[in-house]
């Protein structure tokens, strides 16, 4: 029987598997900020942390640039299959997986907690590339569109140290 992977597992092989600058714009530092912007959307929702730390790691690991590469979605989810056997998710939730691996870059919504939270996460870091920081109205969750969420995670994809807001109430 393979061995499970830990989240620290994946995190290692994605960036073993990641061919651009570990410094640049979607490298291993976003997918921290991800992560904790993720696991903060989690902790106020019904969305599952786990495929949210996994999807922290993996939906930017098979980028062939750092501007627009239409399709590295779709290939990090094929990349995922090569960890299938190892993770212990669900089929359900492995589907949650590809999916918003594989959808994470074209605007959509989702009514989804799990892969609301997952495209929130990524797009909460956008700041990083866009001084205004991401536009509300392509987020998914409530707890993404508070102005507090929103000025914490601006200032910390601009490399700014900020603890999180306590949760307040959708706005």
């Amino acid at each position: 029987m393979p061995q499970t992977k830990t989240i620290r597992d994946v995190k290692r092989l994605a960036r073993q598997h990641y061919a651009l600058d570990s410094e640049g714009i979607h490298g291993p530092s976003h997918w921290e900020r991800v992560c904790e912007n993720g696991l903060y959307l989690a902790r106020h929702s019904e969305a599952d942390s786990t495929i949210v730390q996994l999807f922290s790691c993996l939906h930017d690991c098979c980028r062939e640039n750092e501007q627009d590469d239409p399709g590295h979605g779709e290939r990090a989810a094929v990349f995922s299959e090569t960890l299938r056997d190892q993770l212990l998710l669900s089929d359900e939730d492995f589907a949650k997986l590809r999916y918003a691996c594989t959808w994470h870059t074209d605007g959509r919504t989702s009514d989804d907690p799990t892969i609301g939270a997952c495209w929130d996460a990524d797009r909460l870091d956008l700041g990083r590339v866009f001084p205004a920081g991401p536009d509300p109205r392509y987020f998914s969750t409530p707890v993404a569109r508070h102005p507090e969420v929103m000025r914490w995670a601006l200032a910390c994809s601009r490399g700014e140290d900020r603890l999180p807001p306590a949760y307040v109430k959708d706005a």
